[in-house]
């Protein structure tokens, strides 16, 4: 690819931009203004029709589409590096990379455009918001019709554990889909010395704890799942039977028709217990996003066109982490690739949503070149 360094120049530019003021959610305006200006000065049009705090450009010709996506919202981490463009926005950080990621797209943007007439196809460039809350911001594009014409999609995702330089593939399944769930259990509050007076919500949450727990391990089998508890919360004093506990769980897993069967015996099991102990429940399962399945075929092809590149391409394992770019993946075909950012003597081991987490910049330029070519290549 020509002019590499002033591309990767420009990426490392944008990053330290962008880190140096992380955002949160779809509350994204200094990020948004910067990518604004970025695409504003390469004269390449874009729309923020699909939703708050995304940003959707477009260039190139021809009948296909092939979509490039980026996410662009930080974390509510306080920083603890030693970087000289460490966050200046306390309580917040890119502790995940999204700001590598926008920063890659920009330059793919910088690089196509000054190619455009040499492209055999459209490429729509994703700037997306709100991939680590609840609300998914992929949800909000993919429903607002962002992958109308989109003939397939990828993104990327830096990673500490692969060397800085490589990118790391995997076909097929690849990253699960997520329910944050939560449960909460009512019931009455009494003396303690008079508990049958009551209806005990924390006994409730207790019992539910240890069966769903048994239940949905039967039901697995031998699928891949995470169900973990990661809050427990009620009562008021030593003294009162508590009227009111909270659950958060995190459910991951890959098969749809396993958590169908895990939330019908969530819900039959749950009222079973709060009816058992005079109380009753309340359940939030909300689909934060569906599995990452990278599509084989544009793996192999992916693969080939990196080598040919010259870039080392290494096969990674599937993983019961979520990413929200599943979302896009129920429309159309895609897949995810990282880009190695790993390296020891820079410091750069520490992995994702870590308060000293930072990447080895020159990832990035692996990562736009992997892009480019994969555009050039696609007709």
């Amino acid at each position: 690819m020509e002019c590499t360094d002033a591309f990767y120049e420009k990426a490392r530019e944008n990053y330290r931009a962008l880190h140096q003021h992380p955002e949160l959610g779809f509350d994204l305006e200094n990020t948004v203004t910067l990518v604004k200006n970025e695409l504003d000065a390469l004269g390449i049009s874009y729309t923020e029709q699909y939703g708050k705090g995304s940003v959707v450009a477009e260039l190139g010709r021809g009948e296909r589409l092939l979509a490039l996506r980026a996410d662009m919202d930080a974390l509510p981490i306080e920083e603890k590096t030693d970087l000289p463009f460490k966050s200046q926005i306390r309580g917040k950080m890119h502790a995940c990379g999204h700001d590598a990621h926008t920063a890659v797209l920009l330059s793919v943007a910088a690089y196509l455009k000054s190619v455009e007439e040499r492209l055999a196809c459209r490429v729509r460039l994703i700037f997306q918001p709100s991939e680590e809350c609840n609300e998914s911001g992929a949800k909000m594009l993919v429903d607002n019709g962002v992958m109308e014409g989109v003939d397939h999609i990828l993104c990327t995702h830096c990673e500490n554990t692969l060397e800085s330089g490589m990118i790391g593939i995997c076909a097929g399944d690849y990253m699960a889909a997520c329910v944050p769930l939560r449960i909460r259990f009512f019931g009455k509050t009494a003396h303690a010395t008079l508990r049958s007076e009551g209806a005990d919500a924390l006994a409730m949450a207790v019992s539910a704890y240890g069966r769903l727990e048994r239940e949905v391990k039967a039901l697995a089998g031998d699928l891949p799942y995470i169900w973990s508890v990661g809050r427990l919360s009620g009562g008021t004093a030593h003294n009162v039977v508590a009227d009111f506990c909270e659950m958060d769980i995190s459910f991951r897993f890959y098969d749809m028709d396993f958590a169908q069967r895990v939330r019908e015996s969530v819900f039959s099991s749950c009222e079973q217990i709060a009816k058992q102990y005079g109380g009753r429940v309340e359940i939030d399962w909300n689909m934060a996003t569906g599995p990452v399945r990278n599509d084989p075929e544009i793996v192999a092809r992916f693969e080939q066109i990196a080598e040919q590149s010259g870039i080392r391409v290494a096969s990674m394992g599937r993983r019961m982490s979520s990413e929200d770019f599943g979302w896009y993946l129920t429309k159309v075909r895609g897949m995810l690739f990282r880009f190695g950012t790993r390296n020891e003597a820079k410091g750069c081991t520490s992995l994702v949503h870590c308060n000293d987490f930072k990447i080895d910049e020159e990832g990035m330029r692996t990562a736009i070149l992997a892009f480019v070519s994969y555009v050039m290549h696609f007709h």
